[in-house]
């Protein structure tokens, strides 16, 4: 398939590394009035590419003229066993709203990944985003399970006592083979272990040792206090080692920012009443959506 389509004075083309300031500027005015503050700066947004393994030159964008009004950034990896392409981010300027720009770029985009193999499409949409749920529902787009993200204002309270024989330390290589067995459920895709690989750089790892063996840890992204991964494994629950490990977090984190927990499965009931008897609130809810290809 071609890699531009022109409409009357409107063309959609794939990009490349030459648009990323226009493409910022693009992400910048199209979720100015987004349901959640949504600011980056440019540092930032290249941070969110490459967290989300997102390719350049597999992202579309819509030109009026030559002004970018419209895009639709793309990740590419496995997920669930499939070949999957992910949406890290779909976006129109406010003024070229309702006028079909979305599902023309989708439109574009469906024939060619399928034609490359591309077995699923995958996304997060806000829950109280009507206008997207409405999109993705016409495009084949299917909700898949609830996500949160949680959040806690203030400090957390100091434990009375540190669990004994435990040592809190950074980790600086991380054997996924065992953490992995602590879970409960699965990450969503920006927190995947794949994700925390590609933006090692903007994280930090804090684990729990008993024994010299790890039995709990934290991945976070430095400063900002916004936890990717926590988990315990199962037999060493229940004695303050997941506080101990919040309490490092909260102690690395900058001042003014909340706690949050992004993106966590509303179904792990356990978890989550965890983080609720700790004062941490639902500040935003989210649809993992897919679509298969």
């Amino acid at each position: 398939m071609a890699n531009r389509n022109e409409t009357l004075s409107r063309s959609y083309k794939f990009l490349n590394e030459d648009y990323f300031q226009k493409l910022y500027e693009a992400f910048i005015e199209a979720f100015s009035d987004y349901v959640i503050p949504f600011a980056l700066t440019d540092t930032q947004f290249r941070n969110h590419i490459n967290l989300n393994g997102v390719e350049l030159e597999r992202t579309v964008g819509c030109f009026e003229d030559d002004r970018l009004i419209g895009f639709s950034l793309n990740g590419f990896g496995e997920w669930e066993g499939r070949q999957t392409v992910y949406d890290a981010g779909t976006g129109v300027n406010p003024g070229f709203r309702r006028r079909g720009i979305s599902e023309a770029m989708f439109e574009m985009m469906i024939p060619k990944f399928k034609a490359e193999g591309i077995q699923q499409w995958l996304l997060e949409v806000i829950t109280t985003n009507n206008a997207a749920l409405s999109l993705y529902g016409k495009l084949g787009f299917n909700s898949v399970r609830e996500l949160a993200v949680l959040q806690f204002d203030g400090h957390m309270a100091a434990l009375s006592e540190m669990p004994q024989n435990i040592e809190i330390r950074d980790i600086d290589d991380p054997d996924w083979s065992l953490r992995t067995t602590f879970w409960d459920g699965r990450t969503s895709w920006q927190n995947s272990v794949a994700a925390i690989e590609r933006s090692r750089k903007m994280k930090r790892i804090i684990g729990a040792f008993s024994g010299g063996k790890c039995v709990g840890y934290i991945i976070f992204s430095s400063v900002f206090g916004r936890v990717a991964q926590i988990a315990v494994e199962k037999d060493h629950r229940n004695r303050g080692i997941g506080t101990a490990l919040m309490l490092a977090m909260q102690a690395a984190t900058a001042e003014g920012f909340p706690l949050q927990i992004i993106n966590i499965d509303k179904s792990l009931s356990t978890a989550m009443d965890y983080f609720k008897n700790r004062g941490f609130y639902e500040n935003v809810g989210q649809y993992e959506m897919k679509m298969e290809m």
